[in-house]
């Protein structure tokens, strides 16, 4: 039977692996590299090592952890530091704040509040509505970030099958948008730069500077500042958006 350790005022757990539940109200520490089933914090966590938990990772607190967190999901609501890399099956979902200082390799990632990640991100899926700051390369097969307008992002590159950036519905520009890029985007200030590259199947971007964005359907919204841009298929550009060069490949 799986049993519960809770933490209510202060205390520490030591190093190993548990057939239990973590949990913590109040002030906790975990003195090294800990395997448990579950995890949560609703008070103030250290984790001295790593985190390795068979279920979930629930954050509504503040936790560090100094190495890398290992979960079947992870839900913060809160703020979470993670020194190394995090590595989720299925969701990490954040509408508080998050930072990881290694990668991020996870099926989905859900985020409306503070992401900053050191190196890359890796999923199936990546949804943001909030504040992103991405070292690397961010890599989901669907990328869909709504922007608010009051926070500025940062990604080294972004690569997918379907990416989608954009301002949200009460940040729209007054001006209409183009027809193909009204139908890759329902929604929708706050910008985006990339460092170097955007590309993807599908791209529709609002409000982002890149060097380089390539595409088979690429839709260049207004607001955007782009050197070069290379389509396969369809290509659609804003008045208002900078544009160096298009072309057909």
């Amino acid at each position: 039977m799986v049993m519960i350790m809770h933490i209510s005022g202060s205390g520490h757990i030591p190093a190993g692996e548990y057939n239990d539940k973590i949990s913590v109200s109040g002030s906790g520490r975990l003195d090294g590299n800990v395997r448990c089933t579950a995890f949560s914090v609703a008070g103030s966590a250290h984790c001295a090592g790593s985190l390795t938990c068979t279920e979930d990772v629930r954050i509504s607190g503040s936790a560090h952890m100094d190495e890398g967190v290992t979960a079947a999901s992870l839900s913060v609501s809160g703020s979470a530091h993670i020194g190394g890399d995090l590595t989720i099956k299925e969701t990490v979902r954040v509408s508080g704040s998050v930072k990881v200082g290694g990668e991020i390799k996870s099926g989905a990632v859900h985020s409306a509040g503070s992401l900053k990640v050191e190196k890359g991100i890796e999923a199936e899926e990546f949804r943001a509505a909030g504040a992103i700051d991405c070292g690397g390369l961010l890599n989901a097969e669907t990328i869909d970030i709504s922007m608010d307008g009051r926070a500025h992002s940062r990604v080294g590159s972004i690569g997918g099958g379907e990416i989608r950036v954009y301002l949200r519905k009460s940040e729209k520009p007054k001006k209409r948008r183009l027809p193909l890029f009204s139908r890759l985007v329902n929604g929708g200030g706050s910008d985006l730069t990339v460092s170097e590259l955007v590309e993807g199947d599908v791209v529709a971007l609002e409000c982002v500077k890149v060097p380089t964005v390539v595409g088979r359907v690429v839709a260049i919204g207004a607001g955007c500042e782009i050197d070069l841009v290379q389509y396969s298929e369809e290509c659609e550009v804003d008045p208002d958006a900078q544009v160096g060069r298009c072309e057909r490949v």
